[in-house]
């Protein structure tokens, strides 16, 4: 998927009027090179979800965000899975039904996430 395949306005629909309906119930934290930027999801990994709100566990990045950006929580929004199957409707299906410490990439040029082994979750 190209970026320019993205539907970037679904930050911006009701989430009734979401198309994309296969994917599990929950909230997922993203940085805001997705939301707001508008750059494709590459990066995406499933921790133990926070009792304090109905969250997934999944945190979406772009790739392109380094320590400073991402240790910085202004840098981050939450929305719902469906809202992120209908920006990019590739990561919706089986990978979003993956278990906790589950982790996925798409390498620039790449077609398809690829599951990842070598990458740690971060300790909350």
């Amino acid at each position: 998927m190209t970026e320019k395949t993205l539907n970037k306005n679904a930050f911006d629909i009701a989430e009734d009027d979401l198309l994309v309906e296969d994917v599990p119930f929950g909230l997922v934290i993203v940085s805001h090179k997705i939301s707001q930027e508008k750059l494709p999801i590459r990066f995406l990994y499933r921790e133990k979800p926070s009792q304090s709100y109905p969250d997934s566990g999944w945190r979406f990045f772009s790739g392109y965000e380094d320590e400073k950006y991402t240790n910085n929580p202004d840098n981050f929004s939450i929305y719902s899975l469906t809202c992120l199957a209908n920006f990019q409707p590739e990561i919706s299906g089986d990978m979003l039904y993956s278990p906790i410490g589950s982790v996925f990439e798409k390498k620039p040029g790449s077609d398809q996430f690829e599951a990842v082994s070598d990458w740690p979750i971060p300790n909350e």
